[in-house]
């Protein structure tokens, strides 16, 4: 292991490993360390949709930075990400029409190419949907799903070839400060000296801010996700969606496989320990996704269950992430609390990541990051979005 870097990196998923990238990118020396391996977390077991689909206008802008990365990954970072475009819809109940259609005039605003579109237009982008008549949709053609595994090793591995030293099976034991500043950071692996520490380790965020003394509002929830094998008459895959008809997001997976899972913000209050949990489905949240599903896609009732799975939210009272230095001077910041978000914004906020510990001027590419403050709970001055399920954003 290193003795010293100029940032020590923890948390080795999808916003640590882009952290890492871009940080090397600029000519800082970085250490990223990992307790297990490269995407171990919640990354690991996100279902990786990539959309631009949200209710503020800052992390539409995320949403669209980084789904310009996933279009070029080999470009631009290096590697493979697994992204397949599939084209992403928003489904609403008519009476939500109107809530839709101004989320859409702001998204256009900032770049993003959607559109509202109508039932016999629903129908024709993806003929097997049932009941377009009674939805209002949103549809961007550019989104899709990606790789989880693939971009967090692509990104690793272009971190690496900057100089970026990458320790995994390495926990972190204690965080040293002097001043008030971070000076170093104590692993099982050895210990590193630096003057930058940042905490990407999401749902474990907590556990690490309290080796400084910072309280982290973040809890660990349990997120389930069935998976369905469609009707050798149905391989065509369908859209990617957010179903807030019937409460549910889905995807293809290739060319045989439906991942559903729900966007109830209920799911917050399964409280788990991270380390200790149920990774599996249960049989009654996947009798309930198989429902649901039939709902929108009357042919799924010939589908077959594959079972399913579950991974981690690491969620912050107002379901947006923290990305701040905590507290300010101290060199030791936070991109923590992604609330099931965290994968499909990484590539941006890698990119205010290093702008924060570089201390850059201005945001780069309009990145702001005044959002997610963290004192911003303490003030009561939560980020809103515009939807009931907080998980939409």
């Amino acid at each position: 292991m290193v003795s010293t870097a100029d940032v020590v990196v923890i948390g080795a998923g999808i916003t640590g490993t882009s952290a890492a990238f871009q940080l090397a990118r600029r000519g800082l020396k970085v250490a990223l360390v990992e307790k297990r391996f490269l995407a171990a977390g919640s990354t690991g077991k996100s279902s990786a949709i990539i959309r631009q689909h949200y209710s503020n206008e800052i992390t539409a802008k995320m949403a669209l930075f980084s789904l310009r990365v996933f279009h070029n990954f080999a470009e631009v970072v290096g590697g493979d990400a697994g992204f397949v475009q599939t084209g992403f819809a928003v489904l609403v109940d008519p009476k939500d029409r109107d809530g839709l259609v101004e989320n859409v005039a702001m998204q256009k605003r900032v770049g993003v190419n959607t559109q509202i579109v109508s039932s016999e237009e629903l129908h024709d982008i993806d003929p097997g949907i049932a009941g377009t008549r009674e939805i209002v949709a949103a549809y961007e053609p550019e989104s899709g799903y990606a790789d989880p595994a693939f971009t967090t090793t692509s990104y690793a591995d272009a971190a690496r070839k900057l100089g970026a030293e990458v320790y995994q099976g390495a926990r972190v034991t204690g965080i040293e400060m002097s001043g008030g500043r971070a000076t170093g950071v104590k692993t099982t692996a050895g210990e590193i000296a630096t003057g930058a520490v940042v905490n990407c380790a999401n749902a474990w965020a907590p556990e690490i801010g309290s080796m400084v003394g910072v309280a982290l509002p973040i809890q660990a929830s349990r997120h389930q996700v069935a998976t369905f094998q469609r009707p050798h008459s149905h391989t065509r895959a369908h859209l990617t969606a957010g179903d807030f008809i019937n409460h549910i997001y889905y995807r293809p997976e290739g060319s045989a496989l439906t991942l559903v899972g729900s966007i109830d913000a209920g799911e917050a209050e399964h409280h788990i320990d991270p380390d200790h949990y149920n990774e599996s489905a249960d049989y009654e949240f996947i009798e309930d996704a198989a429902q649901r599903i039939r709902n929108r896609y009357p042919y799924m009732e010939q589908a077959l269950s594959k079972g399913g799975w579950s991974g981690i939210y690491g969620v912050t009272p107002d379901w947006h992430p923290i990305i701040d230095e905590a507290p300010e001077g101290s060199g030791f910041f936070v991109a923590a609390g992604f609330s099931g978000h965290g994968f499909k914004l990484g590539p941006a906020v890698g990119v205010m990541v290093a702008d924060m510990v570089t201390r850059a001027g201005a945001p780069a590419e309009g990145l702001s990051r005044a959002l997610f403050r963290s004192a911003r709970f303490a003030e009561n001055q939560l980020v809103r979005g515009k939807y009931e399920y907080s998980i939409v954003g």
